[in-house]
């Protein structure tokens, strides 16, 4: 681990600095607290739309981020958002460091390991964010690493699935995963030995623990239903990755080609050794990886032990074994971590008194709006903008970034008005929408700009606010 603990504090010193410095690039920590705030003052997590969706009021919602949320309304501002959004860059570096632990377990060199967590930080840098998804990188490095246990400590993966479920709904993955490894340790020992049925055991006991959760069944349902879900192909984060993705280039697919080229293959003194269950993991994960953009992070927390752990099957850098460690070595062990983290810390502070770059959010005109009189009933040329309205009196929202508990015409009518299809301007009138927020100099507000009945009402550098003419305040 000593050459991982100088990666790691690189990483540590960025994840730091950008979860508790920059503001949020998306909507969905407005909603989060949002929902935060109405569990806690109900004592019960919502399973509908309001009125503030007046697109699609009583739709039904399973909100999987609620325990996320609770915490980001109670570190919404001052030393909270410190605790709250430091608290995520550690979940980020906890995972690093599980998984790194991991690949140690797994017998692989300080230089292997080293090597495999710079390319596992890199994929998990572009998903890194004050987001729930992030929460939960822990959870799923700890999970892979109870599974490799040949030993009851195994059973407490369940526990771990249990958690998951009331952070994200990625916790189906959980059965799916322990059930993979356990066909492939069968594979591996050719029979149903104790370490197979062990793990048979744990795949049907996660099967039971993803259901602990205040939705039980609904939320692998839902997360079943998410694979078929046509909205995916107007969220970003659901692209199929492509060479474009920086983390997927210089993080992901480097640790899946290692992968393809040395994870399944047997060293020379154990030419049969194939680990199958390595083999199914990967393939799982591969898959993922493959299929959305979004997987590219829980990709790299995965491939990083066992692509270590192939490094070193095959003495890929030509290390000779260890020798015993001395009292120096020992002393190491615990001065790099300390003074790395200690030099992280340091960076990470020089680079949060730097001024933030700007969030990508439309703040300045959604405020401007809130200020003017009458309700509204918003479009957001970037439905995750109007996130920042919810809760906000006199104001409701075409579509929001909770954007999954929205119905299917909603989100085609969102995508005819974008696309400026001839049916754009009826859709805006049939569902009532009276305001828009659209970029300058995009084809929504150049349109806009050449329809009747609509007026700018604020404009900056950036955005345009438009208003229908009739529009008055009720």
């Amino acid at each position: 681990m000593k050459y991982a603990w100088l990666v790691l504090g690189v990483f540590a010193a960025r994840f730091l600095s950008t979860a508790i410095a920059f503001p949020p690039g998306d909507g969905d920590l407005f909603w989060q607290r949002r929902l935060g705030a109405s569990v806690l003052a109900n004592h019960a997590v919502p399973r509908a739309l309001g009125n503030e969706a007046f697109a699609a009021p009583g739709a039904p919602w399973v909100p999987q981020e609620w325990l996320f949320g609770i915490a980001a309304y109670l570190g919404r501002s001052g030393w909270g958002w410190d605790v709250f959004s430091g608290a995520c860059a550690l979940a980020a570096l906890a995972a690093m460091t599980i998984a790194c632990l991991h690949a140690v377990r797994r017998g692989a060199s300080p230089v292997d390991v080293a090597i495999c967590v710079a390319l596992a930080g890199i994929a998990l840098f572009e998903s890194f964010g004050v987001r729930a998804q992030v929460a939960v990188w822990p959870l799923l490095a700890l999970f892979l690493l109870l599974l490799d246990i040949d030993g009851p400590w195994c059973y407490a993966a369940a526990a771990v699935a249990a958690v998951w479920s009331n952070l994200h709904a990625s916790a189906m993955l959980a059965p799916i995963l322990a059930g993979m490894v356990a066909f492939g340790s069968a594979l591996d020992e050719r029979r149903i030995g104790k370490r197979t049925r062990r793990l048979a055991i744990v795949a049907v006991l996660c099967a039971v623990a993803i259901c602990c959760n205040p939705f039980g069944w609904d939320l692998p349902r839902y997360a079943i239903g998410l694979f078929n879900n046509p909205i995916k192909s107007y969220i970003t984060e659901w692209k199929v990755t492509d060479i474009d993705d920086l983390s997927f280039v210089g993080g992901a697919l480097p640790l899946l080609l290692l992968a393809m080229i040395l994870g399944t293959r047997g060293t020379p003194e154990a030419p049969n050794d194939r680990r199958w269950r390595d083999f199914l993991l990967l393939g799982v994960f591969g898959f993922l990886v493959l299929s959305a953009a979004r997987n590219v992070n829980i990709f790299g927390i995965a491939a990083l032990p066992i692509v270590a752990s192939a490094l070193a099957r095959r003495n890929f850098f030509g290390l000779v074994a260890q020798r015993p460690p001395t009292r120096i070595d020992r002393i190491a062990a615990v001065a790099f971590p300390v003074g790395t983290f200690a030099v992280a810390i340091a960076i990470a502070a020089r680079l949060i008194s730097t001024t933030p770059p700007a969030t990508g959010l439309a703040n300045a005109p959604l405020a401007a709006l809130s200020k003017m009189p009458g309700d509204h009933r918003v479009f957001c040329a970037d439905f995750a903008w109007c996130s920042l309205l919810l809760g906000v009196p006199h104001e409701s929202v075409f579509l929001d970034g909770r954007a999954d508990p929205f119905p299917r015409d909603v989100w085609e009518d969102f995508a005819r008005v974008i696309r400026l299809e001839p049916s754009w301007r009826d859709i805006l009138a049939r569902r009532g929408v009276d305001t828009v927020v659209a970029k300058r100099y995009s084809p929504l507000d150049q349109a806009l700009e050449l329809a009747r009945g609509w007026r700018p009402a604020y404009t900056d550098k950036d955005y345009r606010l438009w208003l229908r003419s009739t529009a008055t305040r009720t």
